[in-house]
């Protein structure tokens, strides 16, 4: 997995990462996915961490997310992505399928699908496809969380690509719920705060570097 990365890295050449999603990946002036500032968000997170297990490489972080698109909107975008010249893609969508502009399951997955194939098609990138991290579930707004976060890990099996199950993460992280608040904007948001965007970039770093080393994540 993950075979231009791993070629850059023993090249000792620069990686362009992208995030390519929605609000909790999208930096823009006064708004930081949650983070208080730009190098809190989990994307500049994750190229650092990235940065000192591989001394000899550089990474960089590019973001390519926009609030309040579902899957299907983002697919819409994806000639866009060309500009960012991207090496690797975290593909960071789900949430707003579930409480915004609600996809079924089976459309996020399609959609998910479509993504993965074209930008390695188009882009010859390698793709991570990073799952919803969900709602509070005990101050639940989302609908069918558990059949989308299904949907986007089916997803991932069927391009072959890895998968980061962030709502797994976040559960734990916040032990089911409780402790929510310590790691979001509040009990009943979302968006991750500063401490959330570094479990978001430790769930994504620990399958990166999994894939990176040829281990099943």
């Amino acid at each position: 997995m993950l075979p231009r990365t791993r070629q850059l890295i023993a090249d000792k050449k620069p990686i362009r990462v992208v995030l390519y999603g929605d609000s909790i990946s999208e930096v823009k002036k006064g708004w930081n996915g949650g983070a208080k500032m730009p190098e809190s968000n989990w994307g500049a997170v994750l190229v650092k961490r990235l940065g000192e297990a591989y001394h000899d490489s550089s990474f960089s972080i590019h973001h390519f997310a926009i609030g309040g698109q579902n899957s299907y909107e983002g697919l819409g975008r994806l000639d866009y992505l060309e500009a960012f010249k991207p090496d690797l893609v975290l593909v960071a969508f789900g949430a707003n399928d579930c409480c915004y502009h609600y996809l079924l399951p089976e459309e996020t997955r399609l959609a998910l699908t479509s993504l993965a194939i074209e930008i390695h098609k188009r882009y010859s990138a390698d793709v991570i496809l990073v799952g919803t991290g969900g709602d509070n579930p005990l101050k639940p707004f989302f609908k069918h969380t558990d059949e989308t976060v299904a949907a986007q890990r089916q997803a991932a099996v069927e391009v072959k690509v890895p998968f980061v199950d962030m709502r797994t993460a976040m559960l734990q992280t916040t032990e089911n719920g409780k402790r929510w608040g310590a790691f979001h904007l509040n009990d009943g948001n979302c968006h991750p705060n500063d401490a959330g965007h570094q479990a978001w970039a430790q769930a994504a770093f620990t399958v990166t570097q999994a894939s990176l080393i040829g281990q099943q994540p």
